[in-house]
């Protein structure tokens, strides 16, 4: 009876402290898992979002939209609660069913997005939004500058002899979209099978002998740069960040073909329990407060004109912020891919020779 009576007492005292400090309490069970692209969960606004809400972030980095696609399928919608999806993944993912609509009521600084980051195409279906834009870029053309002495003009330097062996790609195979941009071919994102064997294998494969390695993240594509592997590189900002943090000579251009480009999103995973807090995750991601630390963090540009009062005028030129709608139209963004498949197995092809 002692006993009865004692445990009666401490499961009170339990749910006391729980009504009264409900934050330790929520602290204690609440978790929120993404799985994304680096950067996008970084200590530096990830913190004041876990002391606001008592809310742990689990941030799981992926290397390209495939291995997210593909750990996300395998988890059933069990380990995930968001995923940072790009252009080429968001209707992947709604075309699979794994992902649901986002509740705008729970989203109010969503009306703060520059206008053509309120539901665009690439995170919009059946007049929904199932996608919050998180920021967007181009893809660079990185250089070491203490060994390629003047920025390159063409995409046609990654051929160059000098180069052989000092040249690092994505592990992905959407850069076939690429080759395909430096040739002036049309529709970029739709070649069909007999198209990839005709028109992009044969420059695509000219570039094997040149490739040092194939990067996953861009903390491995930094650190190539860094132990002098590479002297060239496709990439993202985040890994120029990162060689400026380490005073290297980087260099970063877009070359006169043009370049393709990224367009992220949130998306939230069907099933997941933590709903309400993915929902203030996504609504804190658009306040000027989140939004510069991430910008400096990755070199991204940002979505949301509530950052615009935090920025110098010399950063909002920088990032395009003051010219956005003409500047973003001369990126070739990452779209889904129909015939996916065939361009994986040119891929594999290119990465196994």
């Amino acid at each position: 009876m002692k006993r009865l009576i004692a445990s009666i007492v401490s499961i009170c005292f339990v749910l006391v402290a729980c009504l009264s400090f409900p934050e330790i309490a929520q602290a204690k069970s609440c978790t929120l898992r993404i799985i994304g692209w680096e950067g996008y969960m970084d200590a530096s606004f990830a913190k004041p979002f876990e002391q606001k809400y008592g809310c742990k972030v689990i941030p799981t980095y992926a290397g390209s939209s495939d291995e997210m696609y593909a750990k996300i399928k395998a988890s059933k919608g069990k380990s995930y609660d968001l995923v940072t999806a790009s252009g080429d993944l968001t209707k992947r993912l709604y075309d699979a069913n794994l992902v649901e609509a986002i509740d705008l009521s729970l989203v109010p600084n969503y009306k703060d997005l520059f206008p053509i980051f309120q539901q665009p195409a690439y995170n919009t279906f059946d007049g929904q939004a199932y996608g919050v834009s998180i920021a967007w870029g181009p893809d660079f053309l990185i250089y070491d500058k203490s060994v390629v002495k003047s920025e390159p003009q063409s995409w046609d330097v990654l051929y160059q002899p000098e180069y052989q062996g000092k040249v690092s790609l994505p592990d992905y195979p959407i850069f076939n979209a690429d080759v395909a941009l430096w040739k002036g071919s049309s529709n970029i994102y739709d070649i069909s099978k007999e198209r990839l064997a005709t028109e992009i294998k044969p420059d695509l494969f000219r570039l094997r002998p040149q490739v040092r390695k194939f990067w996953n993240s861009q903390g491995e594509l930094a650190q190539l740069f860094l132990n002098k592997e590479i002297a060239l590189a496709w990439g993202w900002p985040v890994a120029i960040e990162e060689l400026k943090r380490a005073n290297f000579p980087v260099g970063a251009t877009i070359p006169q073909e043009g370049t393709t480009g990224w367009s992220d999103s949130w998306m939230l995973l069907k099933g997941s329990p933590n709903k309400e807090i993915a929902h203030a995750w996504m609504d804190y991601m658009l306040t000027g407060e989140a939004q510069k630390p991430m910008t400096e963090v990755t070199g991204y540009w940002a979505v949301s004109k509530q950052v615009l009062p935090l920025l110098t005028a010399e950063q909002r030129r920088d990032s395009h912020l003051e010219d956005i709608e003409n500047y973003y139209s001369q990126i070739h963004f990452w779209e889904t891919v129909p015939n996916y498949d065939d361009w994986v197995a040119l891929w594999n092809e290119f990465r196994g020779q």
